[in-house]
């Protein structure tokens, strides 16, 4: 499942420095920033003095000169929003993205403060190769302090990765972003209420009354996913994180899978493999798959590291800090609907056998109430998890209408990731 990422991040050749107070991805060929000032309404770009955006057409002012690849994707520039803006009616591109993965200046590498303003009724749908889809395409720098209202973000091509309502694909930083309304967001792989895909850190986000929907099939045989970066990663928060840390945040609303065999659902994240920690979250969710699936909870569908973090840095160009993943303080209200559907848990599907192991997580200080409807024997807690420690975790679930006391699902059959 982290095929098309793994191309991704070998892709990029690049260096995390701190320049005024800002992370930013930094990369061998970037050349200077020639944004002019009188493309904004006020502000000179500084960390002190950013560029203001007041209004829908220096917003899309900005968002044209991130995409033309001319101002390096304004690294150590800083914008801030000043007015709420209302997006309808508008043909929108995302900003930034990295379809052509040679081209690294189309990436956005500064920083959008929203000001604590509103980004209303944003539309973007396509069927065609999309990695990164949403109000932003590609992060590499920072995204803060906004809000998006009614969003409706549809990619079909069955190829595309990382579709968001906020951020696509997130290798930078999104803290105090909230997505509410009526928002939908519809893709086959990596596909989040906030955030499609995750290297970095996402804190302090909130999505509400949100609606994930994991589109396309997937296939299963003897004990091995045939296909990858297909039917898979669905979070309200985050579709697939591979990388970083998820910390207080909140969640409520609808994944849904619409095709056969979906893997990795869950109400913060789907695919949370690799993620150092996920701490002091919150989700109210309901998760339903009609025909089978794998790998489904409250939390997340898939969690925990690797115990050879040097694999996945040799293999996926990244690298991870803790082992075993860390997933504390969280507290779930989740009902699950998944007909014939396999290691399903309350709080967390599965582990990712992943390159001769399991990934693996320590849970402590956790709670999950609700049920569990049509899965192969569920755990309250975790549908398994070998090799890893569940600590201290309340849970009050019935499955299929009855009250059950075991905390992790009996199973011994371990499905093999497609991508090995």
């Amino acid at each position: 499942m982290k095929k098309k990422f793994v191309s991704v991040l070998l892709a990029l050749t690049m260096s995390t420095t701190l320049s005024a107070g800002l992370t930013s991805t930094v990369f061998a060929e970037e050349a200077v920033s020639t944004a002019s000032e009188c493309s904004y309404d006020g502000g000179s770009g500084t960390q002190e003095d950013p560029y203001q955006i007041s209004s829908t057409d220096s917003f899309l002012t900005f968002a044209a000169n991130v995409n033309d690849g001319s101002n390096a994707g304004y690294a150590d520039t800083y914008f801030l929003l000043t007015n709420d803006l209302d997006l309808t009616g508008i043909d929108w591109e995302p900003i930034g993205n990295m379809n052509d993965m040679e081209n690294h200046s189309t990436l956005f590498l500064g920083s959008f403060d929203g000001g604590d303003h509103t980004i209303s009724n944003l539309k973007y749908e396509s069927d065609k190769y999309n990695c990164g889809a949403g109000l932003f395409g590609v992060n590499c720098g920072e995204v803060k302090n906004l809000t998006v209202e009614n969003a409706e973000v549809t990619v079909t091509d069955g190829t595309s990765l990382a579709i968001g309502g906020v951020v696509g694909y997130n290798m930078g930083s999104v803290d105090h972003v909230t997505l509410k309304g009526n928002s939908v967001i519809t893709g086959n792989n990596c596909t989040g209420g906030i955030v499609g895909g995750n290297n970095n850190s996402v804190t302090n986000c909130s999505a509400e009354n949100v609606t994930v929907i994991v589109i396309g099939d997937n296939e299963f045989e003897e004990n091995h996913i045939v296909q990858a970066d297909v039917a898979e990663c669905g979070g309200l928060v985050i579709g697939g994180g591979f990388g970083g840390t998820i910390d207080n945040c909140s969640a409520s609303g609808t994944v849904k899978a619409e095709g056969n065999e979906p893997v990795g659902l869950g109400g913060i994240g789907g695919c949370l493999e690799m993620m150092d920690s996920i701490t002091n979250c919150t989700a109210d969710v309901t998760i339903e798959s009609a025909n089978g699936g794998h790998a489904i909870g409250g939390l997340c569908g898939y969690a925990g590291t690797h115990s050879n973090p040097d694999v996945c840095l040799e293999t996926e160009g990244f690298s991870t800090k803790n082992y075993p993943s860390v997933i504390d303080n969280c507290k779930i209200t989740v009902s699950i609907k998944a007909d014939g559907a396999t290691h399903v848990g309350g709080l967390i599907g599965t582990g990712l056998y992943y390159y001769g192991e399991e990934t693996v997580f320590k849970v402590t200080n956790c709670s999950v109430t609700g049920s569990i409807d049509g899965a192969v024997t569920p755990g309250t807690v975790a549908g398994r998890a070998v090799g890893s420690v569940i600590e201290s975790c309340d849970a009050d679930i019935l499955i299929d209408g009855v009250h059950a006391d075991n905390q992790i699902g009996t199973t011994s059959c371990m499905y093999e990731s497609a991508d090995q």
